[in-house]
């Protein structure tokens, strides 16, 4: 075992509550123990299904007066974190000091980020066959901070130790989400002073508006975002959801009508949805999704 903060007999501690019946408690109390003797808010545990589109939080240990983000970070798309998985394959780790330095292309990561109160961010992989199976990270939210090497090493042996455990156990077969039901998975926006969870079913259509984007729902409800149409693009579900111009992105099934009369194409969303240009680079791909 490498030097570190650990003594053996914390080590010890850590094999008997992963060899536990009650694995997921297990996970829970060296997420704990670790994120504790680290200085850590937030410890967790990122699962990847087999054919590596979405991702689940499975464990999460919070520190006191810490808002846990387990229920929340249910059936993202992998490409809504692709910056992540970039410095992950490339240096086998991210470190983020200052969420607020991101560079402009993690935009909309970093405003996720900053949705959950993410000041700093160290994400660890764990590989099985030359594929992402899961990440095991940390968060600071009280203030930024850049973990010690020891610590990010350390940290690297406890997160092997937990995804050897879930294998042997089958929980990274990828095979079962009960928890991320797609007609239920929700994305946090903006409302007033703080965010509102809306069901991703109830997102009609998105707009760019400036640096923001502006979310149309049922109801005739709006919320302004700090994302880009592209990241939108990437975050929502490309079996539901259809980009029709460079500036917007619909829900297929709530086109009721398309118009191509004097050569430019419109769009008309239902119920009692506004007409929209269709651009002329997207006409094959919204010719393919209505089937003509």
């Amino acid at each position: 075992m490498r030097a570190g903060v650990l003594s053996g007999e914390d080590w010890k501690a850590v094999a008997g509550w992963l060899l536990d019946e009650d694995l997921d408690a297990g996970v829970t109390r060296v997420l704990g123990l670790l994120g504790n003797r680290h200085g850590a808010d937030r410890a967790w545990v990122v699962r990847y299904d087999a054919a590596f589109t979405f991702l689940w939080n499975t464990h999460e240990w919070v520190a006191p007066g810490i808002l846990p983000q387990l229920a929340e970070v249910q059936g993202i798309p992998v490409e809504a974190i692709l910056w992540i998985h970039e410095g992950l394959h490339r240096e086998g780790r991210v470190i983020v000091p200052d969420v607020n330095a991101m560079p402009r292309r993690a935009r909309g990561l970093q405003a996720e980020l900053q949705r959950q109160g993410i000041r700093s961010l160290l994400s660890l992989p764990v590989f099985r066959d030359g594929k992402l199976a899961f990440q095991i990270g940390y968060d600071a939210v009280r203030e930024t901070r850049v973990w010690p090497e020891a610590q990010v090493l350390e940290y690297e042996d406890a997160a092997n130790l937990i995804a050897r455990a879930l294998w042997h156990r089958g929980s990274g077969n990828g095979t079962s989400f009960p928890s991320a039901d797609r007609e239920n998975r929700t994305i946090h926006l903006r409302s007033g002073g703080g965010s509102v969870a809306v069901p991703v079913s109830k997102i009609i259509w998105i707009e760019a508006s400036g640096d923001y984007t502006i979310v149309h729902s049922k109801g005739r409800q709006r919320y302004t975002e700090r994302r880009t149409v592209r990241d939108w693009e990437g975050l929502l579900p490309r079996e539901e959801f259809l980009r029709i111009h460079r500036g917007a992105i619909v829900r297929a099934a709530a086109i009721q009508r398309l118009d191509r009369s004097g050569g430019k194409w419109r769009l008309t969303l239902a119920p009692d949805g506004p007409e929209l240009p269709v651009g002329r680079a997207y006409h094959a791909s919204v010719r393919l999704r209505l089937g003509f």
